[in-house]
């Protein structure tokens, strides 16, 4: 059911928008609408408490019930000074259970921008949902489900039977992001008009038997073979979700370069770097990505002797990783750790003055890394990445140390991501990175520091 939208001037915008959304669901395919006018008429006689009465569980399970309605839809808008504030709330039967919220901002109050941004939101929950089809009826081995060949239920498509044992919760926002279910049987479809579909079991996998408002998933070969011989106008909903993400990074910071033999010579100066990142989805938990980065700076005269006035610097950053994400929680809105290993390059690109004892140096090797991410809020999440090279390799363009007899890099990454839009995250970062070579007979050092504060933004396609 869709409850009467709200908003702050009196129900000028609300209406309209109400209107559209409704005209939207009647005409949808994956969930049964029908108004109720009775039910309108009554919160339309308490409009000054009208938000109060929307917030309460217990007016709402009563409206569930009252209206046979398993979820119901709500949507508050807010007037602000240039535009409006919009959010979707779509809540369980018993007027409790938070099953999918979006919130966004507009730069304008028209009636219909703001209900197609609602649109495309269920759209999105529709996608979500953890089953095609309910079971509405059971006679024995037979089974009545309430979706038929309009949800792409057909005759001799292969079904799974499962049911919900528990919900999975944000531990910050409440909302229910997963379920665990109990795999009760297979079976196949013998029958299906337009709105509805009956079956029969073929295996039972547990004792138990089958019960109304177990879920039924149409098997992936069934799904497919739809695609392929129905034209659906909104046949982008079979794809899958998300491939990727492409990401780039403006970055500005300190830097050094220190060398010590007999003394200690030390040049440093700021740096402007561009970090441009591309990741793939092997599977839901594998993934590779590829990291270029490049700097450009100056820089002068720190500690000690130094025969030029200036070094003109020019960084090379090059990684390729392939990952695996491990969900404490299960779900991707909780907390992630990501575990990877790879190859990496780093390049410190300085003018060669072996009197001084700098030259371009570059660092190379096995890359392993972690990088733990926590929600904090709807939409800002925060991460710590560590990765170093194991044992890397150490070159220089002209010869002046010669064979390092030991290496080490690691590199420290501290950031946040706030998610701009549904396919769009603001990034920033504090990034710490430290290479560095050893020399014996006689005792040597050659070390690469640098600090970046950095800002960028990730797109997801």
């Amino acid at each position: 059911m869709l409850l009467p939208a709200n908003d702050s001037v009196g129900g000028a915008i609300s209406f309209k928008v109400f209107q559209d959304v409704e005209n939207f669901l009647k005409s949808s395919e994956w969930c049964y609408y029908k108004s109720n006018s009775e039910i309108l008429n009554i919160f339309a006689n308490y409009k000054k408490n009208i938000n109060s009465m929307l917030e309460n569980d217990k007016v709402l399970k009563v409206v569930s019930e009252k209206t046979n309605s398993g979820s119901l839809i709500k949507i508050d808008i807010v007037n602000q000074m240039k535009g409006v504030e919009v959010e979707l709330k779509i809540i369980g039967a018993n007027g409790s259970d938070l099953l999918f919220k979006e919130k966004t901002r507009l730069t304008t109050d028209e009636p219909t921008l703001i209900s197609q941004t609602v649109k495309n939101w269920l759209t999105k929950y529709e996608s979500s949902i953890p089953y095609d089809a309910r079971i509405i009826g059971v006679l024995g081995n037979q089974f009545t489900v309430d979706m038929g060949t309009e949800g792409g239920i057909f005759p001799n498509s292969e079904v799974v039977i499962l049911r919900p044992t528990r919900k999975r919760r944000h531990p910050l926002l409440k909302e229910i992001v997963d379920w665990e279910t109990e795999k009760i049987g297979s079976g196949k479809i013998i029958f299906s008009n337009k709105k509805q579909a009956q079956g029969n079991m073929l295996q039972y996998d547990t004792r138990k038997k089958l019960a109304a408002n177990d879920w039924v998933l149409v098997s992936q070969k069934d799904k497919n073979s739809v695609v392929k011989n129905i034209n659906y106008e909104e046949g982008e909903k079979y794809k899958f979700g998300k491939v990727g993400t492409i990401s780039f990074k403006l970055g500005i910071g300190k830097g050094s370069t220190t060398n010590t033999q007999t003394t200690t010579r030390k040049i440093g100066g700021t740096l402007f770097d561009l970090d441009l990142r591309g990741l793939i989805w092997i599977t839901r938990n594998y993934w590779t990505e590829l990291e270029l980065g490049k700097g450009i700076g100056s820089y002068s005269k720190k500690e000690g002797t130094i025969t030029n006035s200036s070094y003109s610097i020019s960084q090379s950053d090059f990684k390729v990783k392939v990952g695996y994400k491990y969900l404490p929680l299960g779900f991707f809105y909780g907390p992630q750790v990501d575990g990877y290993v790879g190859y990496a390059s780093k390049t410190n690109g300085l003018d060669t003055n072996t009197s001084d004892g700098f030259t371009e140096t570059s660092f190379k090797g096995i890359l392993l890394g972690a990088k733990g991410s926590l929600p904090i809020q709807n939409l800002i999440r925060v991460y710590l990445d560590f990765s170093f090279m194991f044992s890397p390799g150490y070159g220089e363009e002209t010869q002046i140390y010669g064979e390092a007899d030991s290496t080490s890099n690691y590199e420290i990454e501290i950031g946040g991501n706030y998610l701009y839009s549904p396919n769009m995250t603001i990034d920033g970062a504090l990034n710490f990175d430290n290479s560095s070579a050893k020399f014996i007979g006689p005792v040597r050092s050659y070390k690469v520091n640098g600090t970046a504060l950095k800002v960028g933004a990730t797109f997801t396609f």
